[in-house]
C-alpha cells in the first residue's frame, strides 16, 4: 500500500452551495508520481503536471488533488467528505499497485466551454428543456447544472451525429453521460 493516511485539516462553509461544505486534507506523503497513473484511469481528469495538480469532477463535486493535500467543494457533510477521501486513497493505491499495467498520461484535458458545447446542440431554441435558447442551455451543462438528456431535440433521430459527438466529448471531459450512450469498451469500470 502506498498511501495510508488521508487526514482532514479544514472544513470550511462551501463557497458556491451555503448548504453544503467544502474540506482541504493531508497526504502523509507526496503523491504527485501517481497523477500521471490516475489521469489515465480517471476519465475527465484535468491533470497540470507542472503545477502537480488533478482535478476531478465526482457527482456534482470538484476536487482537486495537490501533492500533499485534497481541496473539495461542494462536499455534502463530514461523512461525504470522509468518502470521498477513501474514493482518492482508493484510486492513489490501485494506480500505484498497478501502475507497471497502467500507461502514465501526462495529457492535459480541459473543461468545456459553453461555446464548445452549443455548436453541438441543434440550435432550434425550442425551448422544450426549459431553457430560453440552445445557449443558455449549453451554459447550464457546461456547468453541469443540467443533464444532456433534458435535450429533447437532440435525442429525437435528427441529430444523431451532433449527438454522439457531443456525448463523446462530454464523457472524455469528465462529464456525466449516461451508461446507455458509452459503449463498453469507453466505460471505465475502476471509477
Amino acid at each position: 500500500m502506498f498511501l495510508d493516511r488521508i487526514k482532514i485539516g479544514h472544513i470550511l462553509p462551501c463557497l458556491a452551495d451555503p448548504e453544503k461544505i467544502r474540506f482541504i486534507a493531508f497526504f502523509e506523503k507526496d503523491v504527485s508520481e501517481i497523477f500521471p497513473y490516475m489521469n489515465t484511469i480517471l476519465d475527465g481528469a484535468i491533470y497540470n503536471h507542472d503545477g502537480k495538480t488533478l482535478t476531478i469532477k465526482k457527482e456534482g463535486r470538484l476536487i482537486t488533488v495537490h501533492a500533499k493535500k485534497i481541496a473539495a467543494g461542494k462536499v455534502i457533510d463530514v461523512d461525504d467528505a470522509r468518502q470521498i477521501i477513501g474514493w482518492i486513497k482508493e484510486r492513489i493505491n490501485y494506480c500505484y499497485e498497478n501502475r507497471d499495467a497502467i500507461s502514465p498520461s501526462l495529457e492535459r484535458r480541459h473543461k468545456l466551454t459553453a461555446l464548445d458545447i452549443y455548436k453541438l446542440l441543434p440550435g432550434t431554441s425550442c425551448k422544450k428543456c426549459g431553457e430560453l435558447t440552445c445557449l443558455a442551455f449549453a451554459v447550464k451543462l457546461s456547468g453541469e447544472e443540467i443533464s444532456a438528456l433534458k435535450c429533447a431535440e437532440l435525442f429525437s433521430g435528427k441529430f444523431t451525429d451532433k449527438r454522439n459527438e457531443l456525448l463523446s466529448l462530454l464523457k472524455a471531459s469528465g462529464y456525466h453521460v449516461p451508461g446507455a450512450f458509452v459503449s463498453d469498451n469507453n466505460r471505465d469500470r475502476r471509477s
